[in-house]
């Protein structure tokens, strides 16, 4: 199960480091009652720090979150970008 507090956090921690955006996309957007993790797509933040904020989100939420760059822009992001949620944009 994904609550919005889980998502809430990942913004939180999303927006201290950076990040420019984040959009939800996968289970957690339509079913997140049975959801078993966040997946997220985040632009601004790159190399051992995109590491370090996908570390933070799982401790701070106590759920799997699977992070994917915007860049490159493959043709899998922008699926995920056409049909997921914005949930941040700075």
């Amino acid at each position: 199960m994904v609550t919005q507090d889980q998502i809430n956090k990942c913004i939180t921690i999303a927006r201290k480091y950076g990040a420019r955006q984040v959009v939800l996309f996968g289970s957690a957007i339509d079913t997140p009652a049975t959801a078993r993790d966040i997946d997220l797509l985040t632009d601004g933040v790159g190399g051992m720090d995109f590491a370090a904020m996908g570390v933070e989100m799982e401790d701070a939420a106590g759920i799997s979150v699977d992070l994917v760059p915007l860049e490159p822009m493959t043709r899998f992001v922008r699926y995920n970008l056409e049909h997921g949620r914005v949930l941040y944009a700075a």
